[in-house]
């Protein structure tokens, strides 16, 4: 007998453990009705996630992907009324599963709604990356007339871009990373030698820059002495622009990467890849780059001094 009721406990232990992998780490209400309420004091638009729980593979991925992301976390607490409605259970979440018309027994669906249940943004449904998130919470903070901060800006240029890479010679990686990172269209920075010289391997957005314009915007800030690369196509594009191009043998990475932000105050953060290149560099550029940063990571930086 004693035997059974520790099995049942371990049975019903994981049940329950994997039953809040799908939801992910979003602080989500339970109840319609409290979410309305929370919703008219607030004014803020419910961000409702119906998922199945336990879940399919997608639905687990999802709870652990996206759901999980801290900035897409602390982005749905800070903007919404974050409430979960199960699609695979009777009772209250049946009432509501049937309010909005969604199928049982499905794949994750995501709604933001006002308090009297009128979809702001059209329902999010069949993407489950992060990218369709970022975005849908994007267009949500934009629907409720609210400005959309930085730091989801940032994510969403991050996870959505066209990406493209192009290894930067100049006479000091930091230096490079500094001028660099701070323009339009650029992604993430890394510094590092190719060739025996210093050089910053850049990722950029394709669609907001072109390779051209990227390196002759690093040449004004004399970052730019040289491409590296030995794609023949890169290479006869940009010759004929007159710059200057070696053959890449290998890329090795600098134990410090973002050198100003690793010496700062900033650098207990948890920043996106594309938070890290731009704080990074408005530190190395002598600017404050608070504005970059969340409301939770401002308060940690504020806890750690």
């Amino acid at each position: 007998m004693g035997r059974f009721y520790f099995l049942t406990w371990i049975y019903f232990g994981l049940f329950t453990m994997n039953a809040q992998v799908e939801l992910g780490k979003v602080n989500w209400l339970r109840d319609y009705d409290k979410a309305v309420e929370e919703s008219n004091k607030t004014s803020k638009p419910i961000y409702i996630l119906f998922q199945e729980i336990p879940g399919c593979a997608t639905c687990v991925n999802f709870g652990k992907g996206a759901m999980s992301h801290p900035l897409i976390v602390e982005a749905i607490e800070t903007y919404f009324v974050p409430l979960a409605i199960h699609n695979n259970k009777s009772g209250k979440d049946a009432t509501i599963l049937k309010k909005f018309g969604e199928p049982s027994w499905n794949n994750p669906v995501s709604r933001i709604i006002d308090s009297k249940g009128k979809d702001l943004v059209p329902r999010l449904s069949g993407a489950y990356d992060e990218a369709a998130v970022i975005t849908y919470i994007r267009k949500g903070v934009e629907a409720s007339k609210k400005l959309v901060p930085r730091y989801i800006q940032l994510l969403e240029e991050e996870h959505t871009a066209l990406k493209k890479e192009i290894v930067v010679e100049m006479y000091c990686f930091w230096s490079g990373e500094k001028n660099i990172g701070n323009i339009h269209g650029v992604i993430n920075t890394l510094p590092g030698y190719s060739n025996g010289k210093e050089v910053v391997k850049v990722t950029y957005d394709a669609s907001a820059i072109n390779a051209i314009d990227l390196v002759n915007q690093a040449k004004k800030s004399k970052n730019a002495d040289a491409v590296h690369t030995n794609e023949s196509t890169e290479k006869t594009l940009l010759k004929s622009n007159n710059i200057v191009v070696k053959n890449i043998q290998s890329f090795s990475l600098d134990k410090d990467v973002h050198y100003y932000l690793k010496n700062s105050k900033y650098a207990k953060l948890n920043l996106s890849d594309c938070q890290a290149t731009k704080v990074n560099s408005l530190i190395g550029l002598g600017q404050n780059p608070d504005h970059l940063l969340s409301p939770r990571q401002l308060a940690l930086l504020q806890k750690t001094k």
